[in-house]
């Protein structure tokens, strides 16, 4: 056996203790300027958006794998209106923590039939660990709220969301490792597809896999360097 396999051998353990596998991140909550159909989970409320209604979920841990299963109007989240005017139309995903390694934001549109134009169609994307204001309490009142109120950081602005397609609906993947560490998920909605109201079906987040910083590697190819020398002794 060479000294590279040798240090191979010593090496992949301890990467493997310092590596940590992409996970799905669950929020404990959202609020936004409508409170849907009703307050109540799986009736068209805007907790429907992360309850996983209407949703075949494949790997548990890749939200690439989950799709649309039930276009109902009650999977959905509607809030009552479409004028983006005056920061009329928002979102806030609360994260339960400051969250390293933030990745990837999932979106799946409104599915209901007879409604798709409700979806979202673009949005902006910001982030906090602490808003200098707290988003309001959803209501059934259309309630505004300005991420230029404090605390909040743009991670990107002018994105499109495509109509929902229902049955089958994989949904889309957006880049939001800008936001790593934060624990607030603001999502400005600055129009819809040409509904009377504006929502979104489902939405999930996801962090990427921990990767020793050089430094670190440093550290572990000299262990198994050392290692391997006590070996040969």
């Amino acid at each position: 056996m060479n000294k590279i396999t040798r240090l191979s051998l010593y090496l992949w353990p301890l990467i493997g203790i310092a590596t940590v596998n992409a996970a799905v991140v669950t929020p404990v909550g959202v609020t936004g300027f409508h409170r849907g159909d009703s307050d109540a989970p799986g009736s068209g409320s805007i907790a429907t958006v992360i309850d996983g209604s209407g949703m075949t979920i494949g790997d548990a841990d890749d939200p690439s794998t989950w799709m649309v299963s039930n276009t109902a109007w009650a999977n959905d989240w509607q809030g009552f209106t479409a004028d983006n005017s005056n920061n009329r139309t928002w979102v806030v995903f609360d994260l339960g923590g400051p969250t390293a390694n933030l990745e990837s934001m999932y979106l799946w549109n409104v599915q209901e039939n007879n409604a798709l134009n409700r979806g979202t169609a673009t949005f902006d994307i910001y982030h906090s660990i602490s808003p200098t204001v707290a988003p309001p309490a959803t209501t059934s009142t259309v309630t505004a709220y300005d991420f230029a109120s404090g605390g909040w950081t743009a991670a990107g602005s002018g994105l499109t969301l495509a109509q929902g397609t229902q049955i089958g609906d994989l949904g889309e993947v957006f880049d939001v490792s800008a936001a790593s560490g934060a624990q607030y998920i603001g999502l400005h909605l600055t129009s819809n597809h040409g509904g009377i109201r504006t929502g979104l079906a489902e939405a999930a987040f996801t962090t990427g896999a921990v990767i020793p910083e050089p430094g670190s590697m440093s550290l572990l190819l000299v262990g198994a360097m050392v290692a391997i020398r006590r070996r040969r002794r």
